[in-house]
């Protein structure tokens, strides 16, 4: 039964294997085809991602992993089914971190080959795209095409420093590690100290305002066991002071993303108080 069971599934995973490498060869021959109807001038890298520049700016900002890109984007079929795009004539582009956001991998190597004021067009096969994935609009393995403008590039520090601008925070301290503190409320309490637990009542926002979580908890300063930006933050106040803590992913989650609603390299802002 095992054996048989073995069998089974070897040529289950041969036939997916066959199937993959079967769509990969139609898709080679629609993006030809879609090249040739639109008269492209294209070039095809390594990955097998073709790309055409539609709009250069060889002066343009470069960017980096972690830094904020915000894009206008148009996802299609090669039959010219729109599956997803930007709001263009509302100007409402999408923002989002560069590699701490999951793009389909042809879309992201596209920004990679663009600068600040560039669009581009690139076509994807399916191991670019969706792969076997499928929708009502989308067949599995499907070659598809997308166009990609990049209005604005912003570092973390760029965003931290616009966000205490735009809010008009007046800064107490930016401390050696990038942790911007603003005291919002003072007190003549005595200052917390290392290894002191004091409860502290928070709310937790994206530097969009949009808040990802709020509560009370026990905080032991020293110990380590809340992210830096956070704990820096608290071992600089006294009981009774409220304060707003702004900081870079460095000093929060990194890269990582810790649940849906935080994403990789997202820089945050904390309004704490620390109770009496």
């Amino acid at each position: 039964m095992c054996v048989w069971l073995g069998m089974s599934l070897m040529a289950c995973q041969k036939k997916l294997e066959s199937d993959a490498e079967t769509a990969l060869n139609q898709n080679e021959v629609d993006i030809q085809n879609y090249i040739t109807a639109q008269n492209l001038k294209i070039t095809k890298t390594a990955t097998g991602l073709y790309y055409q520049k539609l709009k250069e700016n060889p002066m343009g900002d470069g960017f980096k992993v972690g830094d904020e890109l915000t894009i206008h984007f148009t996802l299609y079929t090669l039959r010219g089914a729109i599956l997803d795009s930007t709001e263009r004539l509302k100007n409402k582009p999408y923002a989002f971190a560069y590699g701490g956001t999951r793009l389909l991998p042809g879309m992201e190597e596209g920004l990679f080959l663009s600068k600040k004021g560039e669009k581009i067009q690139v076509l994807m096969n399916h191991p670019l795209a969706f792969g076997s994935q499928s929708s009502d609009i989308l067949p599995a393995y499907s070659a598809l095409g997308s166009t990609m403008e990049i209005l604005k590039v912003r570092t973390e520090t760029q965003q931290v420093d616009e966000y205490i601008i735009d809010k008009k925070l007046t800064l107490t301290e930016k401390t050696t590690s990038g942790l911007r503190f603003i005291r919002t409320t003072a007190s003549t309490e005595e200052l917390v100290k290392t290894g002191q637990t004091v409860q502290v009542k928070y709310t937790g926002k994206l530097l969009n305002d949009k808040v990802f979580d709020s509560g009370q908890f026990a905080v032991t300063v020293g110990a380590g066991r809340t992210i830096k930006g956070f704990e820096e933050g608290i071992a600089k106040m006294r009981r009774g002071e409220k304060a707003t803590l702004v900081f870079s992913s460095d000093l929060g989650y990194g890269g990582t993303s810790p649940s849906a609603n935080i994403p990789g390299y997202a820089p945050l802002a904390f309004e704490v108080e620390v109770l009496k």
